[in-house]
């Protein structure tokens, strides 16, 4: 719900241009955003769940996320398929873990010299 609001305060800002709008304007432009909502999630309820899932019983359970067949508890629900996804993630361990090295290693080592 608040990601609504503010999607509407920034879409009513860019929209405007920087001007002020009047209480009629503002009216009408909440009421053209909710009729545009509505429409959305009246085209989302006519094509139906997809094919492949299934609508849970208790949409509040936090375990209707997890695949069937899964034990609770299992690790592999986050487990990501998405293989550009994993690429960025290892790259962005390993350049983490440079940049550490890196750091560790440019430390100027401290030398005893004897001063006379």
């Amino acid at each position: 719900m608040a990601a609504r609001i503010a999607a509407r305060y920034v879409a009513r800002r860019l929209s405007s241009g920087g001007k002020v709008l009047s209480e009629e304007e503002k009216a009408a432009e909440n009421v053209y955003i909710k009729k545009i909502e509505q429409e959305k999630l009246a085209k989302l309820a006519h094509k139906g769940p997809k094919p492949g899932e299934q609508t849970p019983a208790k949409p509040e359970t936090p375990a209707a996320d997890v695949k069937p067949g899964t034990p609770p508890g299992s690790s592999t629900a986050s487990v990501s398929t998405d293989k550009n996804r994993n690429y960025a993630v290892l790259a962005g361990t390993v350049a983490a873990v440079c940049g550490l090295g890196w750091y560790l290693l440019s430390k100027p080592k401290k030398s005893e010299e004897a001063i006379d």
